[in-house]
C-alpha cells in the first residue's frame, strides 16, 4: 500500500542514482561539456551494473 517505511533494494537505489546522474549530465551539457561527459560515464557504469543484476526496468530505457 504505502512504501513510506520500507527500504529500497540495491537495484532501486542504483536506478535512482542513474536517473539523477543522467539528469545532471543533461543539464550540465548546456554549459560544460567535460562535466557532462564525466557524469554520463558514471551513469553508464551504473547502467552496466544494473544490466549485470538483470534489472527488469532497463528494457524501457533502451
Amino acid at each position: 500500500m504505502f512504501r513510506i517505511f520500507t527500504k529500497k533494494n540495491r537495484e532501486e537505489r542504483l536506478c535512482e542514482k542513474y536517473k539523477e546522474l543522467m539528469y545532471k549530465a543533461y543539464k550540465s551539457a548546456l554549459y560544460d561539456k567535460e562535466e557532462s561527459n564525466k557524469l554520463n560515464s558514471r551513469a553508464k557504469k551504473i547502467l552496466g551494473e544494473l544490466r549485470r543484476l538483470n534489472y527488469r526496468e532497463i528494457d524501457a530505457w533502451s
